[in-house]
């Protein structure tokens, strides 16, 4: 009988261990990292802020999958385009469309193209400034939805910025 306990003991302890060391190895696997970087001004004296978001999809990259990216922002920014890093290098801008009542957007990002083969990808969104509000603080945020066998993971990250560094 002791055997037998101590055998259901060791086979618990062995799983555990087993389950322990997978997370450890699969921290990174799944993440999104949102940052934005101010690049001055166009030519209609608007501020422009790229929101650069790099995401890892980790073992989902080896099914089939789709990805829809979303974008949103604050009160007096606009979205402009957006760029995704396809094939290890970025091409031309394509252009998001948004209204003045909507605070956010989506785009479609080919998942073939746009993932290597260790499940990342990385992409902007321009923003410009077009009605500069009282608000100190601004912010965007990304949200990727990556549905792969029928099931649907949804990442998101935001950053924020100070209104002052980027409208003087």
């Amino acid at each position: 009988m002791a055997f037998i306990i101590f055998g259901i003991v060791l086979f618990i302890c062995i799983i555990t261990v087993t389950l322990v060391l997978i997370k450890k190895l699969s921290n990174n696997d799944i993440m999104l990292d949102v940052t934005a970087t101010c690049n001055g001004r166009n030519e209609d004296n608007q501020a422009i802020m790229k929101v650069y978001f790099m995401y890892s999809i980790g073992r989902v990259a080896r099914r089939r999958r789709e990805i829809i990216g979303s974008i949103e922002w604050s009160e007096g920014w606009m979205p402009v385009s957006y760029n995704l890093k396809e094939n290890g290098a970025y091409h031309e801008e394509r252009l998001l469309f948004a209204t003045t009542e909507q605070s956010y957007c989506t785009f479609d990002i080919n998942a073939t193209k746009a993932i290597d083969e260790q499940g990342r990808g990385e992409g902007y969104v321009v923003l410009v400034l077009q009605n500069p509000t009282l608000s100190n603080i601004s912010r965007a945020g990304v949200v990727l939805a990556v549905t792969a066998n029928m099931v649907t993971y949804q990442l998101s990250d935001s950053t924020s910025w100070h209104n002052d560094v980027v409208v003087n």
